[in-house]
């Protein structure tokens, strides 16, 4: 992903959390029959992720930031300038009939100083997967990821921190 292009200003050193419901917190890929039952999450049973979601997302988004030019840093390490805090609210394949799906990513940033709450905004997300199945849903969900990160970015440089 070029972020050159979506971030002109630099941030002040930032640090990222990325949290996600307990559902959510394993390694398995998640998705939907929306045309049976929208609320009901189902898993695939052959095909996981490597880590959770929100670890997944949270390294995209530093590694976006990084490229960008901008300071990532740890809580531990020093005293950022910036939090970033991000939930996930969806991180899923979604079936509108069994050939038919998009994957969908819902999440709340929002923006600290220190303390104090500077910003907050809602995102979402959905692309068309090409197939119906976990191979096609993880390529979706990765350019998904990576679209989300540009409107993040675009978000916090619009702020003029």
């Amino acid at each position: 992903m070029d972020t050159s292009e979506s971030m002109s200003a630099r941030l002040p050193v930032i640090s990222t959390k990325v949290h996600a419901p307990e559902w959510m917190n394993e390694n398995l890929m998640f998705y939907r029959l929306d045309y049976i039952n929208d609320q009901q999450v189902r898993f695939y049973t052959e095909s996981s992720w490597n880590t959770s979601p929100a670890r997944l997302f949270k390294n995209r988004l530093d590694s976006c930031l990084v490229a960008a030019g901008n300071t990532v840093t740890g809580v531990r390490t020093s005293l950022p300038a910036l939090t970033l805090r991000i939930y996930l609210e969806d991180f899923s394949q979604h079936f509108s009939s069994p050939s038919d799906n998009v994957t969908r990513i819902v999440l709340r940033a929002s923006l600290f100083k220190g303390r104090d709450l500077v910003a907050q905004k809602r995102f979402q997300k959905d692309v068309r997967s090409l197939t119906a199945d976990a191979q096609g849903g993880a390529k979706a969900l990765a350019q998904n990821s990576d679209e989300l990160i540009v409107e993040i970015m675009q978000w916090l440089t619009e702020m003029n921190l």
